[in-house]
């Protein structure tokens, strides 16, 4: 994704559909290209040209996925509650940083223990 991310920022991108991924017809003047790869006549998409529709609820999905972790992961009981609860915890805070919700700070330690509580020993 890193890869993808720095191709993004440095190359220029190529856009060869020929069709409306809305009406699948072919794409005329006025079209908008999204960075997903998928385009559409300006008319297909309405009012909404900030947003891919075919990728929108999928975005949705997962920013809403990394605002819940981003809740539990101020709650750090309820972080510690998931991760001892679990059957596998390790899974847990692996999904935690994946999302990077937990990160490392300047000074060594993590977002979701920083503010002076540690983990159960019972939980590593």
């Amino acid at each position: 994704m890193r890869k993808e991310i720095q191709d993004l920022r440095t190359n220029a991108r190529i856009f060869q559909l020929s069709k409306c991924t809305a009406c699948t017809f072919t794409l005329d003047l006025p079209a908008v290209h999204f960075m997903c790869m998928h385009s559409f006549h300006q008319c297909c998409l309405g009012d909404n040209e900030k947003e891919c529709p075919e990728c929108a609820p999928e975005y949705r999905s997962v920013l809403e996925t990394k605002r819940s972790l981003e809740q539990n992961a101020k709650d750090q009981d309820r972080f510690f509650q998931q991760v001892k609860n679990s059957k596998d915890g390790f899974s847990v805070i692996v999904e935690y940083f994946g999302k990077r919700v937990v990160s490392k700070t300047s000074n060594g330690t993590t977002d979701a223990f920083r503010s002076g509580s540690t983990a159960p020993s019972s939980v590593f």
